[in-house]
């Protein structure tokens, strides 16, 4: 099926923590025929991001209940705290012949595949792990220990990449925006 086919519908976004998905995104959603699904996380809020907006910060065990009462469409743990993607909100996307962009993790990736194969999913790579792990401490947001996991997990996660439709490098962010606005004739 052809991109053009799918251009009303789910694109999901993967990468490692520190390649720009949010600030591609961003960027993305700047175009009123697109919008970004707002997640659940137990993990804590960084600097400057807020609640309902970046994503909704619940308690594990709020999380949990939310899992039981099927309220999500994907969920998975990613480096000890848990990420979901709400239904209701994708569904209305959707039904608006809007694109919704999902920013989630491999795993989620994987089940939203299994789920809704004419789905499009774009991996975004860092140019090379020692660029990533230079975003990652300029956050400032992590310590040492945190990066290095991070660091872990990114290699495992770039490995994935192959199952992807489509994989974007992140060296400059514009030129990056400008790909995925290729990918998704817009």
């Amino acid at each position: 099926m052809s991109v053009n086919k799918k251009r009303c519908g789910l694109v999901v976004i993967s990468g490692p923590s520190g390649c720009g998905k949010s600030s591609i995104c961003k960027e993305l959603t700047k175009n009123p025929q697109i919008k970004q699904s707002v997640s659940y996380t137990t993990r804590k809020p960084r600097e400057g991001e807020r609640d309902g907006v970046d994503y909704y910060f619940v308690k594990r065990n709020e999380f949990e209940a939310l899992i039981r009462n099927n309220k999500f469409i994907e969920y998975a743990e990613y480096c000890g705290h848990l990420y979901g993607t709400p239904i209701g909100p994708v569904e209305e996307a959707v039904g608006e012949k809007k694109i919704i962009l999902l920013v989630i993790d491999v795993q989620g990736a994987m089940q939203i595949m299994k789920k809704m194969p004419d789905s499009i999913h774009i991996f975004i790579m860092p140019p090379d792990v020692e660029t990533l792990k230079f975003r990652l401490k300029n956050r400032l947001t992590e310590d040492e220990d945190t990066i290095n996991k991070r660091i872990v997990a990114a290699r495992k996660e770039m490995e994935s990449s192959r199952h992807y439709d489509y994989c974007v490098i992140n060296d400059r962010l514009d030129d990056a925006i400008t790909e995925i606005e290729e990918i998704l004739q817009i």
